[in-house]
């Protein structure tokens, strides 16, 4: 009998989705790096693969590799970091975001999915509290995953993808996102890393922080176990409150993904 997830993650290739599985109730990919997981990077549309990872594990939940593999961009809101009033002030200033394909979270959230635009790739906060974006090198986790809490991620009945075209991300979000790409690119001083480390953050700049810490220490070449131990202790003793350690992972996992690409890309 094909589990329901199988089934989803084979409907989602058809789709046009790129899809890979993550441990049951869990966003971390299923295939570890120890045995050669390389997390959102293995994603596929081939229909043999994506059976061979479900008849290992049934019961895994599917992630979706976004950026250009899948043709989506991803916005991530998150009502428990502040994501709905971000995204409710955004809209006041700029206008209504456009019709398109939506699921809610098993976290009590949403990911609005739109056209995938080239140049933008990932963020944690950086637009606004609560709001997440993934594009290249990035992936969500697609119903009818469940999430660690118990509950399911399903479609929006008024936005599914049977009924909804994805569509296009508005100018002024393209805009503030290529912005903070460029805020990004700027040289960051000693000093500011310095009080990132001493003084950490709260809710709202978790995500974004680990990801920045992580990809300064990957980048001189620090072993990515021991980068991932070293934010497994900051963020116990400097978030405000700390995120769930399968969080950590699971940013760290995909800030490595990331960081192999640059480093394919560069040689």
């Amino acid at each position: 009998m094909t589990s329901s997830f199988l089934a989803a993650a084979l409907d989602l290739s058809r789709r046009g989705f790129a899809v890979f599985p993550l441990k049951p109730k869990s966003k971390i990919p299923l295939i570890p790096r120890r045995d050669g997981g390389r997390g959102c990077l293995d994603a596929t549309r081939d229909g043999a693969a994506i059976r061979e990872w479900w008849s290992r594990e049934p019961m895994a939940n599917v992630g979706i590799a976004t950026g250009a593999i899948s043709g989506v961009l991803a916005l991530d809101v998150d009502p428990h970091s502040g994501g709905d009033g971000s995204l409710a002030a955004l809209e006041r200033q700029h206008g209504d975001l456009p019709l398109t394909v939506e699921s809610l979270t098993g976290g009590g959230g949403q990911h609005l999915l739109f056209r995938h635009v080239p140049g933008i790739g990932n963020s944690a906060g950086a637009i606004g509290a609560g709001l997440d974006v993934r594009s290249d090198h990035g992936y969500i986790v697609a119903p009818p995953s469940v999430h660690e809490s118990g509950r399911v991620y399903c479609w929006n009945v008024d936005r599914h993808p049977d009924e909804t075209p994805i569509g296009t991300a508005p100018l002024w979000l393209i805009k503030l996102l290529i912005g903070k790409k460029a805020r990004e690119g700027a040289v960051d001083l000693p000093v500011g890393w310095r009080k990132l480390v001493a003084e950490g953050v709260g809710k709202g700049r978790r995500n974004y922080a680990i990801a920045r810490l992580v990809g300064h220490l990957l980048r001189p070449g620090v072993d990515p176990y021991v980068a991932l131990d070293l934010m497994r202790t900051w963020n116990l003793t400097r978030c405000h409150p700390p995120l769930a350690d399968g969080e950590v992972v699971g940013i760290v996992n995909s800030i490595c993904g990331r960081e192999l690409c640059r480093y394919r890309a560069d040689r």
